[in-house]
């Protein structure tokens, strides 16, 4: 039997809640955690936007069943109509501000970019970044202040407060955009380049060590590179390419076996054997018959 979707209309835990369009709500993370054992469980708000900003302490996000371990100082950036849970230690400390999805659309008619890019669950965090994190932070404080004063103009102010807070998530939304597409080009252009220099090289007589330095990166790395692109390992993919090289001699050629395991490099025949047996299900000579 299916979970029973849990939906609030308003903040966690409330059932009798009258919604605004302009709805902003800011409290410490902590209280409405501790009151629910540090676990919240997953759900999700039908009109309102969650900004999760996490000072120090460690947690695990859920949504929909998938775990993501989030430590401070980090935030997490939670659309409308997205289910979400935590599991927070009880070392956490931050605040959560809540407003409606109005609001945020409202504070950018003129740039529909940035309500886009902001329509989807995020985790950022900022142990390398400390400074912007700051930043994020000392808008938090000062919405919170403004919030809670009686100032001239304190709707134009908290509006504008919004604003800038919105606008500098959405500056971390793209820059971390772009260094993941950096990443992705350089680690494919590496996985390139392996493959040329396996190609060029067709046998077993480098190790995946030597490859790797031809690259001009650790082993380490290769490995994780041909997992990422293709799912396999360095020795996985080389060894996939000298068998489909044995294959052409054995379906082409009357050369023997051992002829065949040294045109590849290999010093011993029967290792040869036994891995074209491991990749193929047959051996050489039992393949050659097929």
């Amino acid at each position: 039997m299916k979970d029973q979707l849990v939906i609030f209309k308003g903040l966690y835990g409330e059932n009798n809640f009258s919604q605004m369009l302009e709805f902003v709500h800011v409290e410490p993370l902590e209280s409405r955690s501790k009151m629910y054992n540090w676990e919240i469980k997953e759900h999700l708000h039908t009109d309102l936007i969650q900004l999760f900003v996490i000072e120090n302490g460690d947690g695990i996000l859920v949504s929909e069943k998938k775990k993501t371990i989030i430590s401070g100082p980090s935030i997490v950036f939670i659309p409308a109509n997205t289910l979400h849970g935590f599991i927070f230690q009880d070392n956490v400390k931050g605040y959560v501000i809540t407003f409606s999805d109005f609001f945020l659309e409202n504070n950018f008619k003129q740039n529909q970019k940035i309500v886009f890019e902001l329509n989807h669950l995020q985790c950022y965090n900022f142990e390398r970044n400390n400074t912007l994190f700051e930043q994020i932070k000392t808008l938090k404080e000062m919405i919170v202040i403004e919030l809670n004063e009686e100032n001239i103009e304190k709707r134009t102010f908290i509006n504008s407060l919004f604003q800038t807070l919105f606008l500098s998530i959405f500056r971390v939304n793209q820059i971390q955009k772009t260094s993941r597409e950096k990443t992705d080009n350089k680690t494919l252009k590496y996985f390139q380049i392996f493959q040329k220099n396996l190609k060029n090289n067709n046998t077993e007589s480098k190790n995946i060590s030597q490859y790797a330095k031809e690259i001009g990166i650790t082993t380490m790395h290769l490995n994780r590179i041909c997992k990422i692109v293709v799912g396999k390992s360095p020795i996985q993919i080389l060894h996939e390419l000298v068998v489909a090289e044995a294959k052409k001699y054995l379906l082409n050629t009357s050369y023997s076996i051992s002829e065949i395991s040294y045109f590849l490099n290999f010093n011993d025949p029967a290792y040869f054997t036994r891995l074209f047996k491991k990749n193929v299900g047959v051996s050489p000579s039992d393949f050659r018959k097929t």
